[in-house]
């Protein structure tokens, strides 16, 4: 309308000229000129055209120069209102307060004053002055409780209490807004959002207060959920079975039901655990009773029920036999944990055993410490350990002197058909091929054999018929000395491509093998082992085909460490026998848990798993115990080797 009002104005000169050329050319005299004065519009107007053009600054002093002028009236309330929106354009906010403040304090009656005092409300806040913005809202609030802005002045009092830290007052006006907006889903999700954020990131004062709003809400249980879930990571178990018990009756959705009895039931759980008790799994009876028996003599010793009688100590231990079978194993478990409610569980020993045994403690969340050479079995979960040489440790040990130090390169690996030979087998051939090594003979025999010679003579060429080829070949490589001494016919002789022989079995296996060995004159090469060598058996039975065997252990009991001796004197005394690697691990389990527990403030399982964690260089009498993130005791093996009749360190 106001520029159609400026081309009106423009057009009149052009008309009249028009008109008077018209008169000009009809009548034989001309009229004298008329002289129209135009009409300039004045400041106002030129203002709103300014601003509909978006010329700011020239709509901003035009509306100057009105209101220097004007009296005061509904005009002037309008060009300071115009004002204040052409600044907040011009992002210049605090300006914009100035001049609505003005029309507050000069227009309070005015029937668009709500909306002034809510844009005043709005702009503190924008500028960072979140308390005299809730302020001004919380009063707006009080003032105009029906009108139509008090949907963005909810918000507005929950973002201003959010930003001043003041969480459960962002929660309650935030709430209260969701159910003002409750038919616009954007605004509905930009809450919900808004809501959700407060609740993870607050602690269980807050949400305790959060709670008196959320009732009847479906935020009810999300913040049930929260309070307990940080109740239990703070050991907290008693308000933990309080927030889940307000959980489940918080809500009928099954979801969150069943989180609640989850929780619930972890709760209980923990409160329930007896504060020093701790199970023991080991087989006592069965095929693997020699075993276990060794396990619990070294516990007992460590936990001072042999050698010192008067001995006080605040653990008590459970002990079940499994008798290496993994149903009974299972069965003891249940036991000790849901109705003996130990603390932990030493064991088991057997494969089979453990790695049932550490599924089932794993969904249980009870800690164990397995004594198996079983590989993967700390791989179930965080809360299995296991304090044990693994064959991977092991394998690695013994490369690293035969390759590194022996200077050893090429090998023939030996070993028998069952799960552990072929396990250790693939260990050693591929850390070989990894540190530039060659496998150049390898033979597997039956877990039941005793004669071992088609194996050996398949692995020095002795089997099989020779190729005429190879047999030339070797003729030709013969020396004068050779022929003169090959007056009769003999066998063939071996040929011998490799530098040490690999035999991961067990002693009396081992024992067996190394005569054989030697009858077929593979002789002059380096004999390699697991710990399963590791008997002063072996030495008895074979000490002649074994001298400079190099095999790995786990404890030597003839060490000259304080510790070490002073346990292989108290085993003796006590049990008439040496102690061996499954006494000696044993023990060491036993003490590692007595310091942990004596140490720390242990209250739950869970705080168990992480003070083993946490225990860095525990020295026993099998090594440094230090446990890996997985769980795994960080070991290095010790190597030994047959000197004469005795076992003694490799140098």
């Amino acid at each position: 309308m106001i520029i159609r009002f400026f081309l009106a104005k423009k057009a009149i000169p052009t008309l009249m000229v028009g008109i008077a050329f018209f008169f000009a050319a009809c009548q034989p005299k001309a009229s004298p000129p008329v002289k129209v004065e135009q009409v300039r519009p004045g400041p106002f107007a030129l203002a709103e055209g300014y601003l509909q053009n978006g010329e700011l600054k020239k709509a901003l002093n035009a509306y100057g120069i009105f209101l220097k002028h004007a009296p005061k009236g509904e005009r002037s309330a309008l060009a300071l209102k115009r004002t204040s929106e052409i600044y907040l354009r011009l992002n210049q906010p605090k300006n914009a307060l100035t001049i609505l403040e003005k029309i507050s304090r000069e227009y309070p009656d005015y029937t668009w004053i709500p909306g002034v005092q809510y844009e005043i409300a709005d702009i503190l806040s924008r500028i960072g002055e979140h308390k005299r913005s809730a302020t001004k809202a919380l009063e707006w609030l009080d003032r105009y409780p029906d009108h139509p802005l008090k949907k963005d002045i909810l918000i507005l009092l929950g973002d201003n209490f959010s930003a001043l830290g003041y969480k459960v007052n962002a929660f309650h006006w935030w709430l209260k807004a969701k159910e003002a907006w409750s038919d616009d889903p954007q605004r509905i999700a930009q809450l919900d959002e808004k809501l959700n954020e407060l609740i993870s990131s607050s602690g269980p004062k807050s949400l305790d207060q959060f709670a008196e709003d959320a009732a009847g809400t479906l935020y009810a249980p999300k913040l049930y959920y929260r309070m307990a879930s940080i109740y239990l990571e703070q050991n907290e178990t008693k308000q933990a079975k309080e927030a889940a018990t307000s959980l489940i009756h918080s809500t009928k959705d099954e979801e969150w039901l069943s989180k609640g009895m989850e929780l619930l039931k972890r709760a209980e759980e923990e409160m329930a655990v007896k504060q020093g008790v701790l199970g023991c799994l080991l087989p006592l009876s069965g095929p693997f009773s020699i075993y276990g028996e060794e396990v619990l003599k070294g516990i007992e010793l460590g936990l001072g029920m042999r050698w010192d009688q008067t001995a006080q100590t605040s653990l008590e231990l459970l002990i079940r036999d499994t008798k290496g079978e993994p149903e009974e194993a299972l069965a003891a478990l249940e036991n000790l944990v849901i109705d003996e409610k130990i603390m932990a569980i030493i064991g088991p020993v057997s494969s089979r055993a453990a790695i049932a045994v550490a599924k089932k403690a794993q969904e249980m969340g009870v800690p164990i410490i397995a004594l198996t050479q079983r590989e993967g079995i700390v791989e179930e979960g965080e809360m299995i350990f296991r304090n044990f040489l693994t064959p991977s440790q092991e394998v690695g040990g013994l490369l690293d002197v035969a390759m590194g130090q022996m200077g050893l390169k090429r090998f023939g690996i030996l070993y028998p058909d069952n799960a552990y030979g072929r396990y250790c087998m693939n260990l050693f051939w591929d850390r070989l091929n990894e540190m530039g090594g060659t496998v150049t003979a390898v033979e597997s025999y039956g877990v039941d054999d005793t004669d071992f010679a088609d194996q050996i003579k398949k692995m020095v060429g002795l089997y099989y018929p020779r190729p005429a080829s190879l047999v030339q070949r070797l003729e030709d490589m013969k020396t004068p000395e050779d022929e003169e001494e090959s007056i009769y016919p003999e066998e063939p002789e071996p040929i011998i491509d490799f530098d040490a022989v690999f035999i991961p079995d067990s002693f009396q296996r081992v024992a067996m093998i190394a005569p054989q060995l030697a009858f077929h004159d593979v002789l002059g090469v380096q004999l390699l082992g697991t710990s399963a060598w590791q008997s002063p058996k072996l030495v008895e039975m074979a000490k002649d085909y074994i001298q400079g065997a190099l095999f790995c252990s786990g404890f030597v009991g003839n060490s000259e460490e304080p510790g070490v001796r002073v346990f292989v004197e108290e085993y003796r005394e006590n049990f008439d026998a040496d102690p061996g690697i499954l006494a000696a691990n044993g023990y060491d389990t036993i003490r590692l848990l007595k310091k942990v527990l004596s140490e720390e403030e242990i209250r739950t399982r869970k705080d168990l798993a992480k003070a083993l964690l946490g225990s860095q260089g525990f020295r026993g009498v099998s090594g440094i115990i230090t446990f890996d993130a997985n769980g795994e005791a960080e070991k290095e093996p010790i190597l030994l080797t047959i000197s004469g009749k005795k076992m003694v360190l490799s140098q």
